[in-house]
């Protein structure tokens, strides 16, 4: 099929059917590491809040060692949590943030553990399995990549299971073998959880990034078939069958007093040029009619479709009387300038069109329209042919 750069972009325009992409709704400053860096604050903030609730605890269950916890408290995370979220507020580097976040949790976790030690039991043992569920959490969260998740719980699984196991004695003496143990099972546990949700995700994801791609692809194709469905394979112009409805569409987009213009354009004596030349030389014929009409409008508003077998019309959106014939002679004299032979009127005779031209409103049928600038076309005929006529 013979295309032409104003008629593919006709054909967007007036069918419609321009695929969308997703992507174009991101404006180009947009930073695609906003979301990590947003769950990165939340987490962050998390952290210290926890931090700081645990200072209550402390007071209810330490009694005389509050200050020691206290000091503690506030001497590692705090510090740790304010320079995350100076590094998330004005860092570019996301890396450092996420750093910061892990080690927040590790302190928060071993300093928890470190003022456990200084508990009577059974509350001992409950600050090891409250500091063990905050890891536990942590490594399952999404907000940290897996590698920065697998050292931070590797390392911090470690060092609890390190300080349970000593009791912070000097000399260590080993002890509570059975809350160490549980400390790296659960380290493990939750790195396998974690392994296991980061590989659904993905898989999740692939599934999206699939059916977007075949959405596209199914809108593409879409577009193409109804595009086909409504285009003169030989000329490239709109078909008949483009036209139902064509009103109802050009009432939603111009003004609701403005009207439109018809043209019906009919190629002069075209049986006689398919007669003496064939049907290969009309058939070129009518490409470069149509190529011509095509160049010769307005714009992407106005329409071209092959009405007949040698018959074209054109719709004019908002197109009083006068300019539909300034368009008409101004096609008319592009289809003449084209100097097409026309072997069956002699050696020396060309290609001419004859044009009937009629103006309407928004309330008037297209089909009466057409038929009204059909009866113009007689006219031009009747007065000669290669000319307009209203």
């Amino acid at each position: 099929m013979t295309t032409h750069p104003a008629r593919s972009e006709a054909a967007d325009t007036h069918a419609g059917l321009a695929a969308t992409d997703p992507a174009s709704d991101l404006g180009s400053d947009a930073d695609p590491l906003l979301p990590r860096r947003l769950r990165i604050a939340q987490l962050l903030i998390g952290v210290g809040a926890v931090d700081v609730l645990a200072i209550l605890v402390d007071w209810l269950l330490l009694g005389d060692h509050f200050g020691l916890a206290l000091a503690l408290r506030l001497a590692v995370v705090p510090p740790i949590v304010i320079a995350g979220l100076l590094l998330y507020r004005f860092g570019r580097n996301t890396r450092a943030a996420v750093v910061a976040t892990a080690l927040a949790i590790m302190g928060l976790v071993i300093v928890g553990t470190v003022i456990g030690q200084f508990a009577s039991e059974p509350q001992s043992s409950r600050y090891v399995m409250a500091t063990l569920f905050v890891l536990f959490g942590a490594a399952l969260s999404a907000s940290l990549p897996w590698r920065t998740t697998h050292w931070m719980t590797v390392s911090t699984a470690l060092v609890v299971a390190t300080i349970v196991v000593t009791g912070l004695n000097a000399p260590p003496h080993v002890g509570n073998l059975d809350l160490a143990v549980f400390s790296v099972v659960a380290a493990a546990g939750a790195l396998l959880l974690r392994r296991r949700k980061d590989r659904q995700l993905a898989q999740i994801i692939d599934l999206r990034v699939r059916d977007s791609t075949h959405a596209s692809e199914l809108r593409r194709a879409n577009r193409d078939l109804s595009l086909l469905s409504c285009t003169d394979p030989l000329t490239g112009a709109f078909n008949r069958r483009y036209l139902e409805g064509f009103l109802d569409r050009l009432t939603g987009s111009i003004a609701p007093y403005a009207g439109y213009g018809v043209l019906m354009i009919d190629i002069d004596r075209f049986k006689l040029l398919n007669d003496r030349c064939g049907h290969l030389y009309g058939d070129d014929c009518l490409r470069q009619i149509a190529a011509t009409l095509q160049q010769g409008l307005r714009g992407s508003d106005d329409v071209l479709v092959r009405y007949g077998g040698e018959e074209f019309a054109v719709v004019l959106p908002e197109a009083d009387l006068l300019e539909t014939l300034v368009v008409g002679e101004r096609l008319r004299a592009m289809v003449a300038e084209q100097r097409i032979a026309h072997p069956g009127l002699g050696p020396d005779c060309y290609v001419s069109v004859s044009i009937g031209a009629y103006s309407a409103s928004l309330s008037e049928d297209l089909v009466e329209a057409l038929r009204c600038a059909d009866r113009a076309l007689y006219e031009a005929k009747r007065g000669g042919r290669d000319r307009v006529a209203a």
